[in-house]
């Protein structure tokens, strides 16, 4: 069996046990390849990344940084422990490593979006916008998380239009993705557009009718135009879906 193959075949099998609920013994697969092979890189990278999913955020940064000291030109590893030092509630930690990662890669859209992600967060919502801005530029993917996010720190630094615009054009790029009508539903509700915002929270509802946060919002909406039979439905349809809001993360 060749290395490339025992990799992949350990990697169908860890991620396999992560699926089923036992991450731990795919931490241990790890382990036991990593002994056979200490100089892989895939496989640090894939044990950190299961600590960091079983709460082990310390043992991933060990993984990452041994990564980094082995390979300090790749920009993985440093995005790597970033996120488990965010996840450890490390985001200064976080924010240098993105910028590290940005330093190799200055068109790693990765690392711009996530270190624009910790920012907003922490604050700094100016630079939140900025990298979110960068990362649209670079995506293969496309911008719509770009947009999502930069709307939404747009919205928490009051430039409602700003952040319409950029929801709208979410909207347009992938009509069937709910979060872009969610969020310009908050804004509009925010903004006193109860009605434009009963829209949105219908839009959101018709493209995922399991997204209780909708329900709630959009409750509160007819409330405040004076329909208090569809806020009382809308009430029910969230308790009944389990009466708490879904991560609603873009």
């Amino acid at each position: 069996m060749s290395e490339a193959t025992s990799y992949r075949e350990i990697l169908a099998r860890a991620r396999s046990l992560v699926r089923e609920g036992r991450p731990e013994q795919g931490i241990l697969l790890w382990d036991q390849f990593i002994e056979s092979d200490p100089t892989s890189r895939l496989a640090l990278r894939e044990r950190g990344h299961v600590k960091s999913f079983c709460g082990d955020h310390l043992g991933a940064i060990a993984d990452y940084t041994a990564m980094i000291l082995r390979w300090p030109d790749v920009p993985e590893s440093f995005t790597g422990r970033a996120g488990a030092r965010d996840r450890a509630g490390d985001p200064r930690g976080a924010i240098e490593d993105y910028s590290s990662a940005i330093a190799i890669d200055p068109r790693h859209p990765y690392a711009y979006f996530q270190r624009g992600r910790v920012k907003a967060a922490s604050g700094d919502l100016p630079g939140a916008i900025a990298d979110f801005s960068v990362s649209m530029n670079y995506d293969t993917m496309g911008p719509r998380s770009g947009l999502l996010n930069r709307g939404k720190a747009k919205h928490l630094l009051g430039d409602t239009a700003g952040a319409i615009d950029d929801l709208t054009e979410a909207m347009r790029l992938e009509p069937r993705c709910p979060f872009a009508p969610l969020f310009r539903g908050r804004v509009r509700l925010a903004a006193g557009d109860y009605r434009g915002a009963i829209a949105d929270f219908t839009a959101a509802i018709d493209a995922f009718p399991r997204l209780t946060n909708a329900y709630r919002q959009r409750a509160e909406a007819k409330a405040l135009v004076g329909d208090p039979e569809g806020a009382e439905e809308d009430r029910r349809s969230y308790d009944r879906l389990g009466g708490r809001d879904l991560p609603a993360y873009a």
